[in-house]
């Protein structure tokens, strides 16, 4: 497991090919954690991360100890769509996802959109707290038999 001291120098970059194994390993230990919680396993769980990596849709939280987070994006107009962020469970609460979903509300605003959207399960709660404090706003739920989503919105002025 990969760590950044508090403070340590991180950048974002897209990904590449040769990411794939280590965003299969953020994705396994950001949201393991819900395999007990929910009925089936979280989509990002699901995904080829060869496929992902090279993309052109997702990007890399990177320090000298290795991959920190990452973010998948994907056009969804009037709104960008936000579709994984995930941060390694040992580098959460230094800011890096922050800084990730910040990234994606700057590729909006370039593109002319009008904000982000996005999605998370509602046993995910401290995903929704997440972007609740970063001004995103619960638009509406779903269930079906398989999940009970709840979708955000940050809408921009």
């Amino acid at each position: 497991m990969e760590t950044a001291p508090h403070g340590a120098s991180v950048r974002i970059r897209p990904a590449a090919a040769p990411d794939s194994e280590a965003l299969a390993e953020i994705a396994q230990e950001a949201y393991g954690k819900y395999l007990g919680l929910v009925d089936e396993p979280p989509a990002p769980l699901l995904l080829d991360y060869r496929e992902v990596a090279g993309s052109g849709r997702c990007h890399v939280a990177v320090s000298a100890d290795g991959t920190l987070g990452m973010v998948t994006v994907e056009t969804g107009d009037p709104y960008l769509v936000l579709r994984n962020l995930a941060v390694r469970p040992s580098c959460q609460g230094q800011g890096i996802g922050k800084r990730l979903v910040a990234l994606v509300e700057d590729m909006a605003r370039s593109a002319g959109l009008r904000g982000v959207r996005l999605w998370t399960r509602v046993e995910m709660v401290d995903n929704i707290a997440f972007y609740q404090g970063l001004d995103y706003v619960v638009t509406h739920t779903e269930q079906d038999e398989h999940s009970h989503r709840v979708f955000l919105r940050k809408e921009f002025a």
